[in-house]
């Protein structure tokens, strides 16, 4: 029963991450790597790095995450490549983190937590901890409103 309960609380919070997803028409276009950098403690950083197209492809596949599941399923690395991307609703800014793990801010200021497991081709390694644990995430799945419409990015 509890397990149940813990199911139907993991899906309405996914639905509800879905709910800020681009909406159709708002594919990400013209993405751009401006910077790459670390936080403190990120003396090893020096190798990550994305270019454009691998960028597009992280976007691409990432979903919207909450805090709770970004804290258990994914390491937040001090490794970081910043950009913009462009849609027909404006210019969305973007930072993705070695771990696996995104910021994507829309044109009105607003911003999603992403994550990505399925990008260790872009990232050189497995996003997130839950594939370390052998854990599978129902938010790993495109949201159910993405479905036939271009993906972000």
């Amino acid at each position: 029963m509890q397990a149940l309960k813990r199911s139907m609380t993991m899906a309405a919070l996914i639905l509800a991450g879905c709910a800020s997803a681009p909406q159709p028409g708002a594919a990400l276009d013209e993405v751009r790597v401006d910077s790459r950098g670390a936080d403190a403690g990120g003396g090893a950083c020096g190798d990550f790095a994305l270019n454009a197209a691998q960028a597009r492809y992280f976007l691409a596949r990432s979903v919207v995450v909450s805090d709770r599941q970004l804290h258990d399923g994914w390491d937040v690395l001090p490794c970081y490549v910043r950009g913009t991307a462009r849609s027909s609703a404006g210019v969305w800014r973007w930072e993705i983190r070695a771990g696996g793990t995104a910021t994507l801010e829309t044109p009105a200021g607003d911003s999603e937590l992403r994550a990505c497991t399925g990008c260790e081709v872009v990232l050189g390694r497995a996003g997130g901890k839950a594939l370390s644990r052998g854990i599978t995430w129902a938010a790993a799945a495109p949201c159910p409103s993405s479905r036939g419409r271009p993906a972000p990015a």
